[in-house]
């Protein structure tokens, strides 16, 4: 026999990384009268063991109608904006009263395979991102989103008794939109391992796919702390994928480094260096802002609902991940600092060398010239002489020699004359 759904509703996300940073202050200027009224607080009693830093801004935008197989369906369209850059779009469906539990599986799994889910979400997104552009701080294209469904039940057959009310009908089926498939008892007692209570009377049950939500008083906190762990989820994966991106960049990059005597008028090294160093803080910060935003304090309902979502949506791989990337990029930031340093240390040797030879070549040839031997410094010099053109005043070297004959005839007949 199934069980009727007298009242529930059921929460459609899609998620959006759409900026580094978004001025909720401006946000909120830039939508006036659009926003849904006051900014997301978790509920402040004894289930609040939260504190949330920069609290989401919310924003109605308006009722439509969503077509699936099984027919037409009023929806709610809700958003919220997150200061780190994320936008998700929340689909309300009101469960159609009296709905037996085995069509809430089949309109669950229309609803992991209609196109117009997307369709609606992209649309509303795109929309709010003209309106908020002045607020929008380094926009981002991460094709990437995150997708969630919620199912709350406020009342139904036999819901007294949460625990019980899940023994009865097939909440694997539900989680997993399956329809074809008898799933194993396995499967059922995996899904089960998730359940989590605060009172007797209500009962969280959280997936990576979707969650099952028993709250007789219509409350949303634990859906609004599994929407806030969406967007972290998402900002993982957008991290991790930009850090993959950029180590394949850089990767790349020392493959076609130059080479030879063009590095030494290359600045590559020190380009990729501070490259590097901009994104190692960059994603530190991120991981850091993540850990600051929403903080949890002692075992209270909703920081094990925080808990319990972060494990099925693998938080700690994620960070693990992430962190073994950035210690990779960290190592060659300091690979590439050390290779600036070597360049440097070259041209340093370089510019030494040089104006050690500017002083030392004159010194050699000075005392090269000092050094040369007399003899042959004279030779050269009458060498030198020798080239040197005569005069046209000068005498000429025939009547010279005439004249040394006569003197010398004289000089004779004078000395044998006097000898006689």
């Amino acid at each position: 026999m199934s069980v009727k759904i007298k009242k529930g509703n059921i929460e459609i996300y899609r998620v959006f990384d759409v900026s580094e940073e978004i001025d909720l202050s401006k946000a909120e200027k830039l939508l006036d009268n659009a926003t849904e009224g006051p900014r997301l607080k978790l509920p402040a009693d004894t289930r609040k063991a939260i504190i949330m830093k920069d609290a989401p801004l919310s924003i109605k935008l308006g009722q439509t109608t969503l077509s699936l197989p099984s027919g037409e369906y009023p929806i709610n369209v809700f958003a919220r904006i997150w200061n780190y850059g994320v936008m998700s779009v929340r689909l309300e469906l009101p469960m159609p009263k009296d709905i037996e539990w085995d069509d809430i599986i089949l309109l669950a799994a229309q609803l992991e395979t209609v196109p117009e889910i997307d369709k609606l979400s992209i649309a509303h997104k795109e929309a709010l991102l003209k309106k908020l552009a002045p607020a929008i701080i380094e926009p981002t294209h991460f094709d990437i989103s995150e997708d969630y469904i919620t199912y709350i039940v406020e009342d139904a057959e036999g819901i007294e008794n949460p625990k019980e009310f899940i023994g009865r009908v097939d909440v694997a089926g539900l989680i997993l939109a399956e329809t074809k498939e008898e799933l194993s008892q396995d499967s059922k007692d995996f899904i089960f391992d998730a359940v989590t209570q605060y009172a007797a009377t209500d009962l969280a049950l959280i997936d990576w796919n979707s969650a099952l939500l028993i709250e007789p008083e219509g409350e949303r906190d634990v859906s609004d702390v599994i929407e806030f762990t969406l967007t972290q989820l998402l900002e993982f994966r957008y991290y991790d994928d930009m850090l993959d991106n950029n180590l394949q960049e850089l990767y790349d990059s020392m493959e076609h480094r130059p080479g030879g005597l063009k590095s030494l008028f290359n600045n590559f090294y020190s380009e990729k260096a501070e490259d590097s160093s901009r994104k190692y803080i960059q994603f530190s910060e991120f991981i850091s802002k993540v850990e600051n935003s929403l903080k949890t304090v002692g075992d209270g309902y909703l920081a094990v609902v925080f808990r319990k979502a972060a494990k099925q949506f693998r938080f700690t791989d994620w960070k693990q991940g992430i962190s073994r990337k950035l210690s990779t990029l960290a190592e060659i930031t300091q690979m590439f600092h050390g290779e600036v340093n070597v360049k440097r240390s070259h041209w340093l040797e370089i510019i030494v060398i040089i104006l050690i030879a500017i002083e030392l070549v004159p010194m050699i040839v000075n005392l090269h010239h000092f050094t040369k031997p007399a003899g042959k410094q004279a030779r050269d010099e009458i060498s030198a002489e020798a080239y040197v053109k005569p005069a046209d005043n000068s005498v000429n070297p025939a009547d010279s020699l005439k004249k040394s004959e006569k003197t010398a005839a004289a000089a004779s007949k004078a000395g044998k004359q006097k000898n006689k």
